[in-house]
């Protein structure tokens, strides 16, 4: 459902990638478990927005936890004080 909702490959296409040998086989398949055709599925369900926060966190710069601490100095002073 993912690959005919974001992508525009035939139908064809991605029978096959998903593992049929048949396009009937799997528009039979498709219709008996969803309840439309895939082409029909496609042209009534358009690609899915994630939510802002989401697309914000997806986009956040990711650093390795072990250099973060290590690069980080908030609370080393008060840590080295306290000892």
């Amino acid at each position: 459902m993912f690959l005919l909702r974001e992508t525009d490959r035939s139908v064809t296409d991605i029978c096959f990638d998903v593992g049929f040998s048949s396009r009937g086989t799997f528009s039979r398949t498709f219709r008996e478990i969803v309840g439309e055709a895939p082409s029909d599925y496609r042209v009534g369900h358009e690609p899915m927005v994630a939510p802002n926060c989401f697309q914000l966190w997806a986009m956040r710069p990711v650093v390795a936890a072990g250099v973060a601490r290590r690069s980080s100095s908030f609370g080393d002073a008060a840590a080295a004080t306290a000892s």
